[in-house]
C-alpha cells in the first residue's frame, strides 16, 4: 500500500497579487507543485515550492528549498472572496486555511506614463477624492522604488528613478502594489537606455555601431527601409537613393555641411501635394524631405518646397533633390502667405502641409488619405506628433471654453490606448495636416487675419467644421516634430510673438462656437476630447475580433460599425487585454478606443476607472457577461447583452446528436448560467427568433429580446453556372459543429455520392483545421485549408453547403453565400435565422440520402440554380443591409434609454 502523501506548510500573506509561504513533504526534497483556485473553481495560478528559505533550513524542513511565491490572476482575483491552495499532483486541498481576499475601500490604479533617461513617470488615480497611499514598484520581484502618494482630487502624478541595472535596452515589466493590499494596483513596462548623453552631442559618432539604433526614430527608419526593400513593385526609389536618404537621416541635420544628391519619385498625376514651407535652415529642410523619400507609402505624391526668400542652400534645393517642385517667392511673404501661394502649384487631390522641422514615418500619408477616401464628409486630417525623445507631443487638439487650445496627450506615452484611435477633434496642428484641395479652396485657404503665422491651423479646422466637414486626428500617421526649431520658444521675440497676438484674434472670431465648452481642466480632458460623440458605449468581448478568421469576428466588427454609425464613441475591451497587431488597428482606424495591457491590467481596473463615463455597456458571450454584470449594475449602467449564439441550445443539440449524457449534464449547467445572465440584463440580442422562443419559454419574459442585425457587404458578381465546379464548405474548426459537419460529409455522404456522381468534388476550406482532416483527402474530397479570400470559396464552386448537425445562432458562412449569390444546400440548423426557405432559395437536407438527392438536383438544374442565386441575392439586400442594421441598432439602444440623433 502506497504511503499517504502528507504536505506541511504555511501561508505568510497575500499581497500585490502574490501568495507567499512554504510547502514541503518531510524527508522528500522534491518540490511540491501548488495550484490556487477561487471559490468558483477558477484557476488563479500555479507554481513550484522550491525557493530557498533560511528559516526552513534552521527548523530542519529538509534543506530549506520549499518556499513559494505564487502569482495569481489579478483579474479573477478581483472577483474572489477566498483563495484555496491545492496539491497539483493529487488535487487534494492543502492543509492551509483558505485565504480571505479583502479589498480596501480606497483603491488606487497606477499607470506608467513614460521613461525619460532614468526618470520613470507615472500617474495614480483613486476611487476616492482624498487619499494617501504608499506605492511599491518592482521588476522581476525586486523593488525598484517606493513612493508616498497623496492627493485631494483623485489623481497623483509622480516619478521614481530606475536603477542603472535596468537601463539595458531591454523591455522590463514593472508591477505596482500598495503594502498590505491583495491586488496589484498597476502593471506597465519600460525600455531604458544606458546611453543618457543627448544624441545631439554624439553627432560625431552617430554612425558608430551601437549608436545608429539609439535615436528614438531609428526603429521607424528601419521599418521604412525594410518596407521599401520588400515592396519593390511599389518602391519608387532606386537602391542608391534609398541608401542616401537613409544615411542622411542616420547622420542627422545638426552639423550637416554637405548635401548628397538624391531623387524624389517622378509623378505625373500625384494624389497628394506635400508642401514644405522653409526660410533658410536648409539642413533641417533637407533632413525632412529625405524622411519623406525614405518613408514607404503607396499613395503617390509630389513635394513642393515653399521657399520664402531664403539665402542659404535652399535657393538651389532643386539641384540637390531631383523632382522637387519649387514655389519661390519674389518677396518675403512669411509663413501663412507663403503656404497659400504654394498651393497654386499643387497638382494633387489633397494638400499636405508639413513643417520642415519634422521627420515622417512609413504609411504617414496612406493613413491620412485613407480616412478621406472612405468618408467624403472628412475635410481635414492630422497626424500624431511625437517629440524627439519619442514621447507624445500631440494627439489632436482641443479648444476650451475660454478659447485656450491644448495639445491633447502632451508628453504622455504614444502607445497609450487613449491616444491611438481616429477621433473627431477641434483642430489639428499645421506641422502635419492634410486637407482636400476642394475644401481648402472652398473655405478660403489660411485666413489672412492670422498673418504672418500662428493659429492659422486652428482657424482652418474651425472653418472646415463650420462648412460641414469632419476634422480627424489619425494616430497611425506618425510624425516627429522638433517643436520650436523653426521659430524658437520665446513668445516676446521674432515671429513667435504673433502667437500671443493671434490668440486674441482667434478667440474673438470663434467665441460663439466654444463659449459653452468647459474651462481648461486636466481632469476632464479624457472625456472632453470625445465631446463630439453622441453617446459612449463600452463594448466587452472575450478577445479582439480577427476579421477574415471566423464569422464571429466579422459580426463583432460589423456591430461596432453600426454603433459608430449612430454617432457613438465606442470603447472596446478584449477580456484578455492583449494587443493583436493589425486586428487592433482595424478597430482603432474605425474610431474605436481599444483598452489594452499594460496600460490597463484587468477588466475590473477598467470598470473602476472608466465605467463612470459610459452611457451603456455592450457585452458579447454569456461566460464573459456573468463575471461583470454585478459590477456594472452597481454603477447603474444599462447592459445590452449579445449572446452570439445560445450556448446551451447548441450543447443540447450536440449531446442529442452524440447520444452523450455527460454532454447533456454540461448543457444543463450552461443553461442555468446563461438564462441567469439573460434575466439580469436590460436587452438580450440573439441572431434568430428560434432562440428568442427558447429563452422566453424558460424565463417567461420576452420584452427585452431583440434580433441582432447581421450586415452583409456587397460582393462582386461571380462566374456563371457552367464556369463553376464542385461543392464547398467553409468553417473555423476551433468550433466543434464545423468539425462535425465535415466528418458527416466525408464519412456518410461523399462515399455514397462517389458511387453515383464521381464528378462532384467536395472542397473543404477554413482556419485552424485539425491534422486529422489531411486523411480525408480522396478521389472526390479536396482539403484546401485557410482561404486567403472568400471570393474563391464562393465563386469557384457551384454549390455552397452547410451540413451542420448542431450549433445555434446565425451562420455567417451561409449569409456570405447569399451575398455572393451562390446557391446552397443546408440542414435545418444551418438555415435558422437566415430567411432561406426550402424550394424557394435553398434546398434543405438532413440525412445522407436527402443530401445526395439535393446536391445532384441543384448541381444539374441550371434554371433552378439561377433562380436560387437571384432569390438569395435579393434576400440579402433586403434583410441584411447596413442601413437596415443601423435602424435595428437604434431601436435596441433606445429600448435601454440610449438615443442617437443620427
Amino acid at each position: 500500500m502506497a504511503e499517504e502523501r502528507k504536505i506541511i506548510g504555511y501561508v505568510d500573506h497575500l499581497e500585490g497579487g502574490y501568495v507567499t509561504g512554504w510547502a514541503a513533504i518531510l524527508g522528500n526534497e522534491n518540490p511540491v507543485e501548488i495550484v490556487a483556485y477561487n471559490e468558483s473553481g477558477e484557476l488563479l495560478g500555479i507554481t513550484s515550492a522550491e525557493l530557498f528559505r533560511d528559516d526552513l533550513k534552521l527548523n530542519q524542513i529538509n534543506e530549506g528549498k520549499h518556499g513559494f511565491k505564487l502569482k495569481l490572476n489579478n483579474d479573477l482575483l478581483s472577483f474572489s472572496n477566498k483563495v484555496s491552495l491545492r496539491d497539483a499532483e493529487t488535487d487534494a486541498p492543502l492543509n492551509f486555511p483558505e485565504i480571505e481576499v479583502e479589498l480596501p475601500e480606497v483603491r488606487v490604479h497606477v499607470s506608467i506614463v513614460s521613461l525619460v533617461n532614468n526618470r520613470l513617470e507615472f500617474v495614480a488615480v483613486s476611487n476616492q477624492s482624498e487619499w494617501k497611499k504608499t506605492i511599491v514598484f518592482s521588476v522581476e520581484g525586486q523593488t525598484i522604488g517606493v513612493v508616498s502618494a497623496e492627493s485631494e482630487n483623485r489623481t497623483f502624478h509622480g516619478h521614481l528613478w530606475v536603477p542603472a541595472r535596468y537601463l539595458d535596452s531591454q523591455v522590463h515589466v514593472v508591477e505596482c502594489h500598495c503594502p498590505g493590499e491583495p491586488l496589484l494596483c498597476g502593471i506597465g513596462e519600460f525600455k531604458g537606455d544606458p546611453v543618457l548623453t543627448p544624441l545631439s552631442l554624439l553627432s560625431h559618432s552617430n554612425k558608430e555601431p551601437g549608436l545608429i539604433s539609439k535615436a528614438p526614430s531609428a526603429n521607424k527608419r528601419y521599418e521604412s527601409l525594410t518596407l521599401q526593400l520588400e515592396n519593390q513593385v511599389d518602391c519608387k526609389l532606386n537602391i542608391k537613393d534609398l541608401s542616401t536618404v537613409h544615411t542622411v537621416l542616420v547622420e542627422g541635420y545638426e552639423s550637416r555641411k554637405t548635401f548628397p544628391k538624391f531623387s524624389l519619385p517622378e509623378e505625373k498625376k500625384p494624389v497628394v501635394s506635400v508642401i514644405v514651407p522653409a526660410y533658410n535652415k536648409f539642413a533641417m529642410t533637407y533632413h525632412c524631405i529625405a524622411s519623406v523619400a525614405l518613408a514607404f507609402n503607396k499613395t503617390s505624391y509630389e513635394v513642393i518646397l515653399a521657399d520664402d526668400c531664403s539665402e542659404d542652400e535652399t535657393t538651389k534645393a532643386e539641384t540637390i533633390i531631383a523632382n522637387l517642385q519649387i514655389s519661390r517667392n519674389k518677396e518675403n511673404l512669411r509663413f501663412l502667405r507663403s503656404c497659400n501661394a504654394a498651393t497654386a502649384k499643387a497638382r494633387g487631390k489633397y494638400i499636405v502641409f508639413l513643417n520642415n522641422d519634422t521627420e515622417v514615418s512609413s504609411y504617414w500619408l496612406d493613413e491620412l488619405i485613407a480616412q478621406h477616401e472612405k468618408d467624403e464628409s472628412v475635410g481635414l486630417t492630422g497626424s500624431k506628433l511625437l517629440n524627439a525623445d519619442g514621447t507624445l507631443q500631440e494627439a489632436g487638439g482641443i479648444i476650451w471654453g475660454n478659447g485656450e487650445p491644448w495639445n491633447v496627450g502632451r508628453n504622455q506615452s504614444p502607445y497609450a490606448p487613449e491616444w491611438n484611435y481616429v477621433r473627431e477633434v477641434d483642430y489639428v496642428t499645421g506641422a502635419a495636416l492634410c486637407v482636400r484641395k476642394d475644401v481648402w479652396e472652398k473655405v478660403g485657404k489660411f485666413s489672412e487675419e492670422f498673418v504672418p503665422c500662428y493659429y492659422e491651423d486652428a482657424d482652418l479646422a474651425m472653418k472646415v467644421a463650420d462648412a460641414g466637414y469632419k476634422v480627424l486626428y489619425v494616430p497611425h500617421s506618425e510624425v516627429i516634430h522638433l517643436e520650436g526649431r523653426s521659430h524658437g520658444t520665446d513668445i516676446t521675440q521674432g515671429l513667435k510673438k504673433y502667437q500671443k497676438i493671434n490668440e486674441a484674434t482667434f478667440r474673438r472670431k470663434w467665441f460663439n462656437v466654444f463659449k459653452h465648452y468647459p474651462k481648461p481642466d486636466l481632469q476632464k480632458l479624457l472625456v472632453e476630447k470625445d465631446r463630439k460623440a453622441e453617446q459612449r458605449i463600452l463594448v466587452i468581448d472575450y478577445a479582439t475580433p480577427m476579421m477574415g478568421v471566423d464569422a464571429g469576428s466579422y459580426a463583432a466588427v460589423q456591430e461596432i460599425k453600426l454603433m459608430v454609425a449612430l454617432g457613438f464613441k465606442v470603447t472596446f475591451v478584449p477580456e484578455n487585454l492583449a494587443p493583436m497587431g493589425k486586428y487592433t488597428k482595424v478597430l482603432q482606424n474605425m474610431g474605436v478606443e481599444v483598452l489594452l495591457s499594460p496600460f490597463y491590467y484587468s477588466l475590473q481596473h477598467i470598470l473602476d476607472t472608466r465605467l463612470d463615463e459610459m452611457d451603456a455597456v455592450y457585452i458579447t458571450r454569456y461566460d464573459v457577461a456573468s463575471k461583470y454584470i454585478e459590477a456594472i449594475k452597481e454603477k447603474h449602467k444599462p447592459i445590452v447583452f449579445n449572446n452570439a449564439d445560445l450556448h446551451f441550445l447548441r450543447e443540447i443539440r450536440a449531446a442529442i446528436a452524440a447520444k452523450d449524457q455527460t454532454l447533456m449534464d454540461t448543457a444543463v449547467i450552461t443553461r442555468g448560467v446563461e438564462l441567469e445572465v439573460c434575466r439580469n440584463v436590460d436587452a438580450v440580442l440573439t441572431y434568430n427568433t428560434t432562440e428568442h422562443a427558447v429563452i422566453a419559454s424558460h424565463n417567461m419574459y420576452q420584452d427585452n429580446l431583440h434580433v441582432t442585425p447581421w450586415v452583409l457587404d456587397s460582393k462582386p458578381q461571380g462566374p456563371g453556372f457552367k464556369e463553376r465546379k464542385g461543392i464547398a464548405f467553409l468553417g473555423g474548426y476551433n468550433h466543434k459543429p464545423n468539425v462535425e459537419a465535415v466528418e458527416f460529409m466525408v464519412k456518410q455522404v461523399m462515399p455514397r455520392l462517389l458511387a453515383v456522381r464521381p464528378d462532384i468534388t467536395f472542397y473543404i476550406y477554413g482556419s485552424k483545421m485539425p491534422e486529422a482532416f489531411e486523411e480525408y483527402a480522396s478521389e472526390n474530397v479536396v482539403v484546401k485549408g485557410f482561404a486567403e479570400t472568400l471570393d474563391g470559396v464562393y465563386h469557384d464552386h457551384r454549390i455552397f453547403i452547410a451540413p451542420l448537425l448542431s450549433g445555434a445562432g446565425i451562420k455567417g458562412k451561409v449569409l456570405d453565400a447569399m451575398a455572393y449569390a451562390t446557391p446552397t444546400v443546408l440542414t435545418d440548423v444551418a438555415a435558422e435565422g437566415t430567411g432561406l426557405t426550402n424550394g424557394l432559395n435553398t434546398l434543405i437536407a438532413n440525412d445522407p440520402e436527402e443530401w445526395i438527392e439535393a446536391i445532384i438536383k441543384l448541381y444539374e438544374d441550371q434554371k433552378l440554380w439561377n433562380r436560387f442565386a437571384e432569390n438569395s441575392r435579393l434576400l440579402a439586400e433586403e434583410n441584411f443591409s447596413f442601413e437596415h442594421g443601423v435602424k435595428q441598432f437604434r431601436k435596441i439602444f433606445e429600448s435601454v434609454g440610449v438615443y442617437s440623433s443620427k
